[in-house]
């Protein structure tokens, strides 16, 4: 009669010449937006314009040429809206998330503390537990669904940088400064942070996965004129060597 008893030693070897089969077959970069080479029919098929309100003007986001590379360009004119797009990515595979951007003015009299004031250049979302449909619509009201929520990062006006803030308009979005002030205004920053790190230190557990990004150049508070660019973004197991 065959031996239906397999050695313990087979069955983990087995089990991790599986594992390490599915780590190496895994891409080391997850593409989260590729603004270098998608169409304008891609990007509208792909990305969703969400305003903040009915009667509000939004934000416009368009794909332009600058020194020969294809970037997006956000023009803010008194409006608010971001540009969003449903995803889902594990941050225990790829924890790092790396983007390119260029502000090139900040809102006058703008507040990183303050709801009457809170308007940014350049704003980066990470969602988690979002719906299908409206998903920061649900971050700025305070009856949207419980479990939505998101890490933001921004061009801040005043805070230092790596300061961790929570979003004037709901706690369930908590804000980390990646740029501040004028000083690097009109040069495109390359910015690499660890999203798995950044959750537990924002919300104090293990991150559930990213359902969405979005991107965002906001000026309604304070009636200003805005551009910004932004490059592509993606998601990394390891750091980017500089």
């Amino acid at each position: 009669m065959p031996n239906k008893f397999i050695p313990l030693t087979l069955v983990l070897s087995a089990v991790l010449a599986c594992n390490s089969t599915n780590a190496e077959e895994r891409p080391q970069q997850l593409a989260a937006a590729s603004f270098s080479s998608v169409s304008t029919l891609q990007l509208e098929n792909n990305w969703q314009n969400y305003k903040f309100s009915l009667f509000g003007r939004s934000t416009h986001y368009q794909l332009i040429s600058q020194d020969g590379q294809q970037i997006l360009r956000a023009v803010s004119d008194k409006a608010a809206s971001s540009l969003t797009r449903p995803l889902s990515v594990s941050l225990e595979q790829y924890p790092i998330l790396n983007w390119r951007w260029q502000a090139t003015n900040l809102p006058a009299r703008a507040n990183d503390n303050s709801k009457r004031a809170d308007d940014h250049s350049a704003r980066l979302y990470v969602i988690f537990n979002s719906p299908k449909t409206g998903l920061l619509n649900w971050l700025k009201s305070t009856s949207g669904l419980a479990k939505t929520h998101a890490l933001n990062y921004i061009w801040a006006n005043q805070a230092a940088i790596n300061t961790l803030l929570p979003n004037p308009y709901s706690e369930r979005s908590m804000m980390i400064t990646v740029n501040s002030g004028s000083a690097r205004l009109g040069q495109w920053q390359s910015i690499s942070r660890n999203i798995y790190a950044d959750y537990q230190r924002a919300f104090g557990h293990k991150p559930p996965p990213v359902t969405a990004i979005a991107i965002m150049t906001d000026s309604d508070n304070t009636d200003d004129k805005l551009t910004t660019f932004y490059g592509d973004i993606y998601f990394s197991q390891q750091q980017p060597v500089k």
